[in-house]
């Protein structure tokens, strides 16, 4: 019997990251009796929710789509326009001698927040900092 995407996918994601079931089990916050169920479950009947697969893919920095071997696209991206606001933040990151790459400049444009953007350089300067803490969190899992 042919196993099922996810089972397959989750034991080889566990594998490349090196983690142990225990491992990814408190690094998930999941039972490791459950993440052996779901490595185990070649028929597909267990269901995890979306807390569990987010959980589970955080851990092993993959997407969820990466879980569930759904197909993705790659956007292609366009040019935006930076607002006076950001424009002044990435002055003063110039300045600071640590320059904004285009990249991190196109992430920060296209950024929305309920519907808004940070009105201020200040503002813009606070949200890159969380940011940037974050992503460094996340590689150092």
């Amino acid at each position: 019997m042919k196993s099922a995407p996810l089972a397959g996918r989750l034991r080889a994601c566990r594998e490349a990251a090196g983690f142990s079931l225990d491992e990814l089990a408190t690094k998930a916050k999941i039972s490791k009796t459950y993440l052996w169920e779901l490595e185990k479950d070649t028929a597909g009947e267990k269901k995890p929710s979306a807390d569990v697969l987010l959980r589970l893919a955080s851990a092993l920095s993959v997407t969820i789509a990466d879980l569930l071997s759904l197909p993705t696209v790659q956007v292609q991206q366009d040019a935006v326009e930076l607002s006076g606001s950001l424009r002044e933040f990435r002055d003063r990151m110039a300045q600071l001698k640590t320059p904004l790459s285009e990249q991190d400049l196109h992430d920060l444009a296209i950024m929305k927040f309920r519907g808004g953007q940070p009105q201020t350089a200040d503002e813009w300067h606070q949200l890159y900092l969380a940011l940037l803490a974050m992503s460094s969190k996340r590689r150092s899992r």
